[in-house]
């Protein structure tokens, strides 16, 4: 506060000590936050002093601390006509100014502040929250950057300049930003919870989760803060802590759309399909989150299925789904296209590949409709590639998207395809937008030309990947993140490609080929994809080898003495038809049948499912059926190599989990299904010349599995034939090199 200051030379002796006297009281029942008193006393002294500034821009600040920014820019209008030079004036002018909406005006005055005192951080920091309102990002971010100039700690200027570059997907640039702020005011719910967004965007969930905890535990009553923590741990795939925070997040904002559409894919994730559907219905269609929601409850499908039935009650249930959307498309304001655009980048239909069904035409019809909408949305990037090929030093210049670059299964199998691109060859750019960041992440950002980490903003990333001109552009699984349907249904390179990363056609036109192996397909495999069909050799990859077993002690435990078979497959992989071959077997054998719980809310749906079957079938659920703690990754193999025999799934058979028996030498008996994703442990069995643990029916299952648990020499046998051999899926590169002479081939040539 500016020293007190008595102008009127005519003033009685009296009157200057009573005006002195009254501004001293009221600014020590100011600072007691007795703003009635202090407002009291400060009138006095106005009226006693008419052309004193201290009293004029007092009785502002009162008012804008009472809410009333009208009487304040009044009052500290007449403190600044008694004294051009009183730069806090001019500030708190702009503050009130600001308030009432007149952004233009509040300019000015934070531009008086700046002129009347020199690096004054306050009214460069409120300038840009000015500019701000106004939609000039790039005055606002000059300003906030001046603030900073002057007090490079200054918490609020450095997380609103981390906001405002993080709006524009200039991460990299807001993140130490954003680090200053919360170190600058580490007990401050603001800074804690917008690094927890940023990190969020980053795809940073682990630390996210850290911040947008603190910021929810500093303010618990912030809606926003629990919806951050929410979805990080969501995305974590944590899913307890996701639903209670986003649970928190819906009580304390009932009328949040986006809070309410994070909890329902969290229910949805975990199978509470009933509670997400709910959710969704519940949308406001006034809201922007409205039309994603609609997307999602039309398209939502279980994750665990009651009986085949249910499987195709709710096939048509999709099927009608994708038609409603498609007739309800509203493309006529940027609003609506908004609207639009967040669905497409929001809902993807994984589980619709789980549905053991030829799910192709409804796959197709699904790419039309994202591909209707993106042609509304964003028709530049719909336009033919008219680059010049091959314009980088004669090299194919190669774009990867994909947000599974990490230990995961998608870079388990590609990681060798990837990073197999000769830099003399290719010049090689990618565009990373997974959740975690790891050995694998970084050894790939090491072989390559360009590796950017993306947001949520498909848009963004669309412009970055035209603006690098590719010659080819392939994604390792298009199905898993919604984000890269939108994005593939563009047309950013002139030939682009999708691995099996997710093993069903991505339905998309602008999709040119669809790279598999050859030991998986059927001989009708092409009629299974929109895409041209590629096959490499084998199954089409080079997966890593897993890593060394370590104790497998669970296993014993869990057998209780006698004969436990694992099934390693995730709960969606059950299809209901394939509960009544598990009972025959297990009454044939005798044997425990073990599943891993990686999923409560799953393992509870699959166990009344397959319970029920049993029961009905006639063998007892407590002693033919086994859910298993989940292991460590090491512990976890060597568990599976005590085991006399791993039972795969038909329809959508093991990929990774087949490796990891194969691996250790354990026995895998499949049911051959008639699309690759049915047919990727066949295509193992062949390579290792197992055939004999291929069967061809359900009853055929059941006496494989008699017979193999019969004959332990049988076992013996197999089991070294599969360690003699299964390095011809470990180590033969011939995949790894087909895959760069064909990116090489089906790149344009000038």
């Amino acid at each position: 506060m500016r020293a007190l200051a008595i102008h009127d030379p005519h003033m009685s002796p009296q009157d200057k000590r009573l005006a002195i006297e009254q501004l001293q009281k009221g600014i020590i029942q100011h600072r007691a936050e007795q703003l009635g008193l202090a407002q009291s006393h400060y009138q006095r002294a106005a009226k006693l002093d008419p052309d004193n500034p201290n009293a004029w821009h007092l009785l502002g600040v009162c008012a804008l601390q009472a809410n009333n920014p009208a009487l304040a820019a009044k009052h500290l209008r007449t403190c600044i006509k008694a004294s051009p030079g009183f730069a806090e004036a001019h500030n708190n002018l702009g503050v009130a100014l600001r308030r009432m909406g007149r952004h233009a005006d509040s300019i000015a005055a934070f531009r008086g502040a700046l002129k009347a005192r020199e690096r004054y951080v306050e009214a460069a920091y409120n300038l840009g929250l000015a500019h701000e309102s106004t939609g000039a990002p790039a005055e606002a971010e000059r300003a906030y950057r001046l603030a900073l100039l002057w007090r490079a700690n200054h918490a609020d200027a450095s997380m609103n300049l981390a906001n405002l570059l993080r709006r524009q997907g200039r991460f990299d640039e807001a993140l130490p930003l954003q680090q200053i702020a919360q170190q600058a005011a580490p007990d401050n719910a603001g800074t804690n919870g917008n690094l927890a967004l940023l990190l969020r965007d980053m795809g940073r969930n682990a630390d996210a989760v850290r911040y947008a905890h603190a910021a929810a535990t500093l303010d618990p009553g912030n809606a926003l803060w629990w919806k951050a923590l929410g979805v990080a741990e969501r995305m974590r795939k944590n899913y307890e802590p996701a639903i209670a925070a986003l649970r928190s997040a819906c009580e304390l904002a009932p009328k949040d759309d986006g809070a309410r559409s994070e909890l329902a894919l969290a229910f949805s994730e975990v199978g509470d399909i009933e509670q997400a559907r709910a959710l969704m219905a519940r949308a406001d269609p006034r809201e922007i989150h409205h039309e994603r929601m609609r997307w999602s409850l039309a398209l939502s499908l279980p994750s665990v299925y009651r009986d085949e039935a249910e499987v195709e009650t709710e096939r048509e249930r999709f099927a009608h789904g994708v038609d409603e959307i498609r007739t309800r498309l509203h493309f006529d304001s940027p609003a609506q296209r908004e609207a639009v655009y967040y669905a497409v980048i929001g809902v993807a239909p994984f589980l619709l590949h789980y549905q053991p069904r030829d799910n192709t035409a409804l796959q197709c019809r699904f790419g039309d409709l994202v591909t209707h909408a993106m042609q509304r949305i964003a028709p530049v990037f719909m336009q033919p590639c008219d680059w010049q090929p091959r314009a980088h030093g004669g090299r194919v210049r190669v774009g990867i998207v994909s947000s599974h670059l990490m230990q995961h299964t998608v870079s388990n199998y590609f990681h060798s395809l990837l990073c197999g691109l000769d830099p003399q060859r290719f010049d090689v750019h990618v565009w990373y937008s997974g959740q975690i960041r790891d050995d694998s992440t970084a050894e790939l950002a090491a072989r390559v030309a360009a590796f950017d980490y993306v947001g949520d903003d498909a848009l963004t990333s669309a412009k970055r990947i035209r603006d690098s001109q590719l010659d080819v552009l392939i994604y390792p699984e298009i199905g898993m993140d919604p984000r890269h349907q939108a994005l593939a249904s563009m047309r950013l390179a002139p030939v682009q490609c999708v691995l099996y990363g997710h093993p069903a056609t991505s339905g998309l036109a602008n999709v040119d080929y669809f790279i598999s192996g050859e030991a998986i397909e059927p001989a009708n495999a092409e009629s299974h994809y929109r895409e041209r069909l590629v096959c490499l050799p084998g199954i089409g990859a080079q997966p890593r080898t897993p890593p060394g077993p370590g104790n497998g002690d669970w296993y014993e435990r869990e057998a209780q003495a006698g004969s436990l078979l694992l099934c390693l497959q995730n709960h969606l992989k059950l299809e209901p038809g394939f509960d009544s071959v598990l009972a025959r077997l297990a009454i044939a054998t005798q044997s425990r049948i073990g599943f891993f719980s990686r999923n409560p809310v799953l393992v509870r749906r699959f166990r009344e499912r397959i319970e029920g079957t049993f029961a009905r079938t006639g063998a007892d659920p407590a002693r033919h059926l086994a859910f298993l703690p989940v292991q460590s990754y090491p512990d976890y193999l060597a568990g599976i190599a005590r085991a006399p025999l791993v039972l795969d799934s038909p329809w959508f058979s093991g990929g990774a989990t087949s490796l990891d028996a194969f691996c250790v030498g354990t026995p895998v008996l499949t049911l051959e299904g008639a699309m690759a994703r049915g047919r990727q442990t066949s295509g193992m069995l062949r390579m290792l010349g197992a055939e004999e643990l291929i069967a061809t029916s359900d009853e055929d299952y059941v006496e494989k599995a008699a017979a193999l648990l019969r004959d332990e020499q049988r076992r013996v046998m197999l089991r070294e034939k599969i360690l003699q051999r299964k390095s011809v899926l470990f180590d033969d590169d011939a995949a790894v090199i087909a895959f760069a002479n064909f990116i090489e081939n089906a790149a344009p040539v000038a």
